[in-house]
Protein backbone atom coordinates (compact mmCIF):
# COMPACT_ATOMS: atom_id res chain seq x y z
CA UNK A 1 0.00 0.00 0.00
CA UNK A 2 1.14 3.01 -1.20
CA UNK A 3 0.97 6.66 0.97
CA UNK A 4 1.31 10.31 -0.09
CA UNK A 5 3.07 12.35 2.26
CA UNK A 6 0.72 14.01 5.46
CA UNK A 7 -1.97 10.79 4.81
CA UNK A 8 -2.78 8.76 7.63
CA UNK A 9 -2.44 4.84 7.86
CA UNK A 10 -4.82 4.82 10.62
CA UNK A 11 -5.71 6.82 13.20
CA UNK A 12 -5.99 7.18 16.99
CA UNK A 13 -9.10 5.57 18.74
CA UNK A 14 -9.80 3.55 14.59
CA UNK A 15 -10.29 -0.31 14.93
CA UNK A 16 -6.82 -2.63 14.36
CA UNK A 17 -6.59 -4.11 10.99
CA UNK A 18 -3.13 -5.54 11.70
CA UNK A 19 0.37 -5.00 11.33
CA UNK A 20 2.74 -3.04 9.31
CA UNK A 21 6.31 -2.95 7.98
CA UNK A 22 7.25 -0.05 6.26
CA UNK A 23 9.03 -0.56 2.77
CA UNK A 24 9.88 2.47 2.03
CA UNK A 25 9.56 6.03 3.62
CA UNK A 26 8.87 7.38 7.50
CA UNK A 27 5.88 6.86 9.41
CA UNK A 28 5.59 9.60 12.48
CA UNK A 29 3.15 7.38 15.02
CA UNK A 30 1.52 10.24 17.42
CA UNK A 31 -0.84 11.00 20.17
CA UNK A 32 -2.97 13.70 20.81
CA UNK A 33 -3.36 14.64 24.01
CA UNK A 34 -6.37 15.77 26.25
CA UNK A 35 -5.64 19.79 25.66
CA UNK A 36 -5.13 18.45 21.80
CA UNK A 37 -1.64 18.74 21.64
CA UNK A 38 0.29 16.47 19.29
CA UNK A 39 3.03 14.07 20.96
CA UNK A 40 5.16 12.16 18.31
CA UNK A 41 6.07 8.62 20.21
CA UNK A 42 8.53 7.11 17.26
CA UNK A 43 9.14 7.25 14.15
CA UNK A 44 8.85 4.19 12.09
CA UNK A 45 11.76 3.77 9.59
CA UNK A 46 12.38 1.35 6.50
CA UNK A 47 12.10 -2.75 7.84
CA UNK A 48 10.20 -1.63 11.06
CA UNK A 49 7.11 -2.45 11.80
CA UNK A 50 4.14 -0.49 13.70
CA UNK A 51 0.23 -1.01 14.92
CA UNK A 52 1.46 -3.49 17.56
CA UNK A 53 -1.52 -3.04 19.20
CA UNK A 54 -2.72 -5.28 16.90
CA UNK A 55 -1.25 -8.10 19.28
CA UNK A 56 -3.54 -6.69 22.45
CA UNK A 57 -6.47 -4.37 21.90
CA UNK A 58 -9.26 -3.58 19.90
CA UNK A 59 -8.14 -0.33 18.74
CA UNK A 60 -4.59 1.70 18.14
CA UNK A 61 -3.93 3.96 20.83
CA UNK A 62 -2.29 6.80 18.56
CA UNK A 63 -2.02 7.27 14.78
CA UNK A 64 0.24 6.80 12.08
CA UNK A 65 0.93 9.58 9.65
CA UNK A 66 2.90 9.31 6.54
CA UNK A 67 5.71 11.85 6.66
CA UNK A 68 7.40 11.72 3.26
CA UNK A 69 5.66 9.22 0.25
CA UNK A 70 5.68 5.94 1.82
CA UNK A 71 4.96 2.28 1.29
CA UNK A 72 3.70 -0.16 3.53
CA UNK A 73 2.53 -3.83 4.29
CA UNK A 74 0.29 -4.71 6.04
CA UNK A 75 0.21 -7.72 7.59
CA UNK A 76 -2.24 -10.06 9.85
CA UNK A 77 -0.79 -10.91 13.51
CA UNK A 78 -2.04 -14.51 12.95
CA UNK A 79 -0.29 -15.89 10.17
CA UNK A 80 2.98 -14.60 11.64
CA UNK A 81 6.06 -17.39 11.05
CA UNK A 82 8.32 -18.24 13.64
CA UNK A 83 10.34 -16.17 12.02
CA UNK A 84 8.30 -13.25 11.56
CA UNK A 85 7.57 -13.35 15.16
CA UNK A 86 11.27 -13.02 16.18
CA UNK A 87 11.98 -10.44 13.20
CA UNK A 88 8.84 -8.52 14.56
CA UNK A 89 10.30 -8.80 18.03
CA UNK A 90 14.24 -7.15 16.81
CA UNK A 91 11.97 -4.34 15.33
CA UNK A 92 10.22 -3.58 18.12
CA UNK A 93 13.55 -3.96 20.29
CA UNK A 94 15.71 -1.65 18.07
CA UNK A 95 13.15 0.99 17.99
CA UNK A 96 12.49 0.57 21.86
CA UNK A 97 15.99 2.14 22.28
CA UNK A 98 15.69 4.91 19.77
CA UNK A 99 12.66 5.73 21.84
CA UNK A 100 15.06 5.80 24.89
CA UNK A 101 17.65 7.34 23.40
CA UNK A 102 15.56 10.12 22.32
CA UNK A 103 14.35 10.88 25.72
CA UNK A 104 17.84 10.66 27.31
CA UNK A 105 18.70 13.09 24.28
CA UNK A 106 15.52 15.50 25.86
CA UNK A 107 16.74 15.58 29.21
CA UNK A 108 20.56 17.02 28.13
CA UNK A 109 21.52 19.85 26.91
CA UNK A 110 20.16 23.34 26.02
CA UNK A 111 17.41 23.56 23.08
CA UNK A 112 19.94 24.82 20.62
CA UNK A 113 22.11 21.09 21.19
CA UNK A 114 18.84 19.58 21.35
CA UNK A 115 18.22 20.54 18.18
CA UNK A 116 21.30 20.21 16.54
CA UNK A 117 21.10 16.57 17.79
CA UNK A 118 17.47 15.87 15.90
CA UNK A 119 18.50 17.38 13.18
CA UNK A 120 21.12 15.15 12.75
CA UNK A 121 19.10 11.96 13.79
CA UNK A 122 16.59 13.35 11.00
CA UNK A 123 19.66 13.26 8.35
CA UNK A 124 19.49 9.68 8.83
CA UNK A 125 15.95 8.91 7.88
CA UNK A 126 14.31 9.03 4.97
CA UNK A 127 13.91 12.98 5.57
CA UNK A 128 17.76 13.37 4.82
CA UNK A 129 19.29 13.53 1.55
CA UNK A 130 21.98 15.20 -0.81
CA UNK A 131 21.29 18.28 -2.89
CA UNK A 132 23.29 18.62 -6.13
CA UNK A 133 26.38 19.98 -4.26
CA UNK A 134 26.07 17.83 -2.13
CA UNK A 135 25.40 19.15 0.76
CA UNK A 136 23.34 17.40 3.48
CA UNK A 137 19.95 18.47 4.16
CA UNK A 138 16.69 17.33 5.90
CA UNK A 139 12.53 17.72 5.20
CA UNK A 140 11.66 19.01 8.25
CA UNK A 141 9.51 21.77 9.80
CA UNK A 142 10.01 23.98 12.84
CA UNK A 143 6.89 21.92 14.61
CA UNK A 144 8.04 18.80 13.46
CA UNK A 145 11.61 19.93 15.21
CA UNK A 146 9.80 21.54 18.42
CA UNK A 147 8.09 18.13 18.75
CA UNK A 148 11.28 16.04 18.36
CA UNK A 149 13.36 18.68 20.57
CA UNK A 150 10.53 19.01 23.35
CA UNK A 151 9.88 22.42 22.90
CA UNK A 152 7.84 25.08 21.01
CA UNK A 153 7.93 25.79 17.53
CA UNK A 154 8.85 29.71 18.56
CA UNK A 155 12.01 28.60 20.66
CA UNK A 156 12.76 26.19 17.55
CA UNK A 157 12.58 29.24 15.37
CA UNK A 158 14.75 31.15 17.49
CA UNK A 159 17.31 28.82 17.87
CA UNK A 160 17.38 27.74 14.05
CA UNK A 161 17.41 31.91 13.74
CA UNK A 162 21.02 31.23 15.77
CA UNK A 163 22.36 28.38 13.77
CA UNK A 164 22.24 29.98 10.66
CA UNK A 165 23.84 33.27 11.46
CA UNK A 166 26.74 31.03 12.78
CA UNK A 167 26.70 29.64 9.18
CA UNK A 168 25.99 26.21 10.57
CA UNK A 169 22.95 26.04 8.73
CA UNK A 170 20.82 27.46 5.84
CA UNK A 171 17.32 27.25 5.69
CA UNK A 172 14.07 27.22 2.81
CA UNK A 173 10.83 26.16 2.23
CA UNK A 174 10.17 22.62 4.61
CA UNK A 175 13.95 21.98 4.39
CA UNK A 176 17.28 22.68 6.51
CA UNK A 177 20.90 22.49 4.91
CA UNK A 178 23.67 21.50 7.22
CA UNK A 179 26.08 23.56 5.44
CA UNK A 180 28.73 23.04 8.24
CA UNK A 181 28.53 19.20 9.91
CA UNK A 182 31.88 19.42 11.31
CA UNK A 183 30.72 23.03 13.43
CA UNK A 184 27.17 21.29 14.23
CA UNK A 185 29.20 17.92 15.58
CA UNK A 186 31.40 20.07 17.39
CA UNK A 187 28.44 22.11 19.65
CA UNK A 188 26.81 18.84 20.65
CA UNK A 189 30.32 17.98 21.56
CA UNK A 190 30.96 21.21 23.32
CA UNK A 191 27.33 20.90 24.98
CA UNK A 192 28.59 17.44 26.29
CA UNK A 193 32.09 18.68 28.29
CA UNK A 194 30.25 20.41 31.07
CA UNK A 195 27.99 17.38 31.85
CA UNK A 196 31.14 15.07 30.98
CA UNK A 197 33.28 16.92 34.05
CA UNK A 198 29.79 17.26 36.37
Amino acid sequence: MRYARSTYIFRQYDPVMGLYRVETGLIRLGQVTSRGRLLTLRLVQPGDYFGEDALHAAVYGHHAEALTNSAVVGIDPVQLSETALLDLARSLGSQLGRVLDHEVNLQSGDLKSRVVRYLLHLADTPLGAEDPENRLYVRATHELLAEGSGSTRESVSKAITELRAAGLIATGYRHITLTDLAGLRALLAGALQPQLKG
